[in-house]
């Protein structure tokens, strides 16, 4: 049997159709995805900006209660006798409290021999240091008994 010898005039083929078929497969998917976002979007989007908006409105109901909080007066605990003051008013009779306690003094004496930054405690006591435990010097070797005689050294 003869080898049959290719074809000396075969045409070669071009890859262009494939890219064409490749785009227009793309662009028609791409078509199909944004209709189908089209389709979708709305009911998403409304739910969302319902639930957002239900979020705003819990968010304003508690922005007013705290607000109502902070600026009016109120029972904190009606037993006890305590009161729940305005910020603001609260802030005014500390300070007067305070400018009637005149000028600040330290909670304990001061030892101004104590630099800044040190162990001691207030009150001027030492913080306890942690100590290092004590070194113990080894044992010496105990002393031969008197008249033994040496071992003899092997040759």
């Amino acid at each position: 049997m003869q080898p049959v010898a290719p074809n000396s005039g075969s045409r070669e083929k071009s890859i262009w159709p494939m890219f064409v078929g490749a785009f227009v497969l793309f662009v028609l998917f791409a078509i199909g995805v944004l209709w189908m976002l089209g389709v979708t979007a709305p009911g998403i989007h409304n739910e969302e900006a319902t639930r957002a908006a239900e979020r705003y409105e819990i968010l304003k109901k508690i922005n007013a209660e705290n607000d109502a909080l902070l600026a009016g007066y109120a029972w904190a605990d009606q037993a006890k006798g305590t009161v729940r003051l305005p910020l603001d008013r609260a802030m005014e009779l500390t300070r007067e409290k305070l400018a009637a306690q005149g000028e600040p003094r330290p909670a304990y004496p001061l030892d101004p021999t104590v630099p800044l930054g040190s162990s001691v405690k207030p009150g001027g006591l030492a913080a306890p240091q942690p100590q290092a435990p004590p070194f113990n010097a080894p044992a010496a070797a105990p002393a031969p008994a008197a008249g033994a005689t040496p071992p003899e050294e092997a040759p």
